[in-house]
């Protein structure tokens, strides 16, 4: 193993030390990830608008696609009159992140599926047609690993960073969410990408088996992850750069699909299931604003071509066309009154302006001498012919009523609100909130909690097959490889030699 894929923080990420791997050069490797990432890029580029639309209105503290090239801590959401579909979208993302995954509570279960099947000559026979997790030893593992799960929980991000993996998802209807161990603290590190970093495909059953992420690191974080041995070899410039401005940052390409050449029995990078090519961009080749390569091949160089025993991100879209590769979300169905509000807002706010301080006309002769502030004097000669015809008037005649009344404004911010779902977690504060009814009875909170399920039922499918079921897999094979699961019952391991069929 290279000296680079030692610095790599990642235990499952095995590395190469040969510059030429079956064959391929590491140019040649890096040419190709570039070639996939165009494709990928073109693909998704006609999606881009509407993205930075709903992100505008509904997210802007995430921050545009177009704004790659912009420091953190620039003002968002300038372009806001009606905050009222990032109210509802906070709703959304509050009450589903406190009703599928709260810190304090348990929100997942392990189980293993399918029954036993012994043979005649078994004294296992009794247990035939059974699950297997109901046989109490393997109950009693499942409950232990659980605690173990439930422990990685708890020391990982998991609960700080979730809260905006699902706002993504409401918001742009595509999130992506990325688990990695971090070996020196025992750790399991959560990252959150945001739409613009990923660049996706999908298999021929539809799920998401590729992810090309383009992000952009410091030098000092390239020296930490990959060493600086390895970096000096792909760039000769580097360490003089790094001795300048260990915090001046660069491009990288992680692209992550499922490895051809897949060989369980190696202890390299072939014997890992998921590809993991790391491309360093210096310059040569940046994304344009189309999210397109372009330029020459200067400054692309392989940095270390590894792998992971399991997917490590995951891509989860609350609503998926068959003919589409990206989601869509809550915000998509909304978008037309998403837009109609914030016109609504805009130009009801004009309007009070134009009402509270109208344009005025006055003659030439009077300028500087009208006071419009609050007890001003302004002085006229009485020469000056009749002083009521010469006095300051009002451009428009009359008094503006505000375009849009009140109760169409609550139509439009109460569709948007529907849209979201926002109201089916706050159903008893509603129910407090009206005049002449009584404190809910405990069948009534019944009957709504059902609801609550029934509606959340429909919205949920897709978070847990894509998203929670592949992250507490991913969880569960982190923790297993650092011999933190505890073994699992003889009745398990003896499957095979009893001629057990599941």
């Amino acid at each position: 193993m290279s000296s680079s894929s030692m610095a790599m923080p990642y235990s499952d990420s095995g590395g190469y030390e040969p510059s030429k791997l079956n064959g391929r050069s590491d140019d040649e490797r890096a040419k190709d990830a570039q070639k996939y990432l165009q494709v990928l890029a073109d693909e998704r580029l006609l999606w881009e608008p509407q993205i930075d639309n709903l992100i505008m209105y509904v997210n802007h503290g995430r921050r545009s696609i177009q704004d790659r090239d912009l420091w953190p801590g620039q003002p968002t959401g300038m372009e806001i009159y009606d905050p009222s579909a990032m109210l509802a979208c906070s709703k959304l993302v509050d009450g589903m992140v406190g009703y599928l995954c709260p810190r304090n509570q348990a929100w997942f279960a392990l189980e293993i599926p399918g029954k036993l099947n012994f043979p005649r000559t078994s004294r296992m026979r009794s247990w035939n047609g059974k699950r297997v997790d109901s046989y109490p030893e393997v109950q009693k593992w499942l409950q232990n690993c659980q605690d173990v799960m439930y422990s990685a929980f708890n020391r990982s991000n998991f609960y700080d960073v979730n809260t905006e993996f699902i706002r993504d998802g409401a918001s742009t209807g595509t999130a992506h969410i990325m688990a990695e161990e971090d070996v020196t603290t025992a750790t399991i590190v959560i990252t959150v990408p945001h739409f613009r970093e990923c660049f996706i495909a999908e298999n021929r059953f539809g799920q998401v088996d590729t992810n090309y992420r383009v992000y952009k690191m410091t030098l000092r974080q390239f020296v930490q992850q990959f060493g600086l041995d390895a970096m000096k070899r792909a760039d000769q410039n580097f360490e003089k750069d790094y001795e300048n401005n260990m915090h001046a940052q660069r491009e990288v390409l992680h692209a992550v699909y499922p490895r051809k050449d897949y060989n369980p029995g190696r202890i390299d990078a072939k014997g890992k299931r998921w590809a993991s090519d790391w491309v360093y961009r210096k310059g040569g080749k940046i994304l344009d604003s189309s999210g397109a390569v372009t330029g020459g091949d200067q400054g692309i160089s392989m940095l270390h071509e590894g792998g992971y025993d399991s997917m490590p991100i995951m891509t989860w879209r609350w609503r998926k066309n068959t003919d589409e590769t990206y989601g869509r979300g809550p915000a998509h169905d909304a978008w037309v009154a998403i837009a109609l509000a914030n016109q609504m807002g805009r130009t009801n706010l004009i309007t009070a302006q134009k009402a509270a301080e109208p344009p005025m006309v006055a003659y030439s002769d009077m300028r500087g001498q009208i006071q419009r502030g609050p007890n001003g004097l302004t002085f006229m000669d009485s020469n000056r012919g009749n002083l009521r015809d010469r006095m300051p008037q009002q451009l428009t005649n009359g008094v503006q009523n505000l375009p849009f009344n009140i109760e169409y404004q609550q139509r439009v911010e109460s569709i948007i609100s529907e849209y979201f779902h926002s109201d089916v977690f706050t159903m008893l504060s509603q129910i407090g909130q009206q005049k002449g009814m009584g404190r809910p009875v405990t069948e009534q909170i019944f009957e709504m909690q059902s609801e609550k399920a029934a509606v959340l039922g429909t919205r949920i499918g897709n978070l847990q097959s894509e998203a929670f079921n592949p992250l507490i897999a991913r969880f569960f094979d982190i923790e297993a490889r650092a011999g933190r699961i505890p073994a699992p019952p003889d009745i398990l391991l003896e499957f095979e030699h009893e001629g057990v069929t599941v």
